[in-house]
C-alpha cells in the first residue's frame, strides 16, 4: 500500500543553515543510475522499512497548493509546536537523525557545500514494504528570512524520482512556541494517477510535521 511512503521524502531535505550535521565528513555520492528503482535484496535487514509508530496528527492543518495548470499540487501542512524555535530548527536540520523518527526513512547525509553557499544532501526512503528504495540528491539552499519567518527550500539535482521539492518554514510565536510548516512535492517515476500523488503529498507533509512535533514535545515532556 502506497500511503505514507511519501512522508519520509517530504521531510527529507527541506533544511539549511544552522543544522547540527553541517560539519559532517563529506561523503561521495552513490553511483547509481537515476533511471532505476533500487530493489532491496532479500534478507538484507539494512534495506527493510523502519517501523515507526504514527505520530498524533491532531491540530495539523493541511491544504493542497495547485502547481499552475498541471493538475499536480503540493501538500502543505502547518502545526504549532510546543518548543522554542531554536529546538525546532535543530530538529528540522539534523538530517542524519531522520531515520530515528521519520517513517520509511533510511538515510540522509550532507555531502558538502554548493557553490552558492547551500548544502549538497543525499537521502533514501523505502517503499512497498522495503522492496523499493527511492533516492535523491538535493541542493539545500541558504535560509531566507522575511517578516519573522525562516524559509528553508530545496532544489532537486538528481535521483530515481522525477522531482522532489520541499520547503520548511519556521515562525516564532513566543519563547516556548513555534509555528512549523512544510510544503512538499514528490513525483516518483512510477505510473501513478495525479490524484493519488496529490493525496500522498498532502498526507506526507502532515506526517512529516507530526513526526517533528512529536519528537520535540515528547523530549520536552521527558525532561520535566
Amino acid at each position: 500500500m502506497l500511503s505514507g511512503w511519501l512522508a519520509a521524502a517530504a521531510a527529507a531535505c527541506g533544511a539549511g543553515e544552522g543544522g547540527n550535521n553541517l560539519d559532517s565528513p563529506r561523503l561521495a555520492a552513490p553511483q547509481r543510475d537515476s533511471r532505476d528503482v533500487l530493489l532491496a535484496a532479500a534478507g538484507d535487514d539494512s534495506s527493510a522499512e523502519r517501523a515507526q509508530p504514527a505520530p498524533e496528527r491532531a491540530g495539523i492543518k493541511s491544504v493542497a497548493v495547485p502547481i499552475g495548470s498541471t493538475g499536480f499540487s503540493r501538500g502543505r501542512s502547518t502545526a504549532v509546536v510546543k518548543a522554542p524555535i531554536e529546538r525546532v530548527r535543530a530538529a528540522v536540520l539534523s538530517f542524519e537523525r531522520y531515520p530515528e523518527f521519520m517513517p520509511y526513512y533510511k538515510k540522509c547525509r550532507v555531502l558538502g557545500r554548493t557553490p552558492s553557499g547551500g548544502w549538497d544532501v543525499y537521502m533514501e526512503v523505502s517503499a512497498l514494504n522495503g522492496a523499493v528504495t527511492m533516492w535523491a540528491r538535493l541542493e539545500i539552499q541558504k535560509p531566507a528570512h522575511v517578516d519573522g519567518v525562516e524559509t528553508y527550500s530545496s532544489r532537486f539535482v538528481s535521483g530515481n524520482v522525477q522531482d522532489l521539492q520541499a520547503t520548511w518554514q519556521l515562525e516564532k510565536i513566543d519563547d516556548q512556541t513555534t509555528r512549523l510548516s512544510l510544503e512538499v512535492f514528490l513525483r516518483p517515476k512510477l505510473p501513478l494517477p495525479k490524484s493519488l500523488l496529490n493525496s500522498e503529498n498532502l498526507d506526507g507533509s502532515a506526517r512529516a510535521v507530526a513526526a517533528i512535533r512529536a519528537r520535540l514535545e515528547q523530549a520536552q515532556d521527558g525532561s520535566r
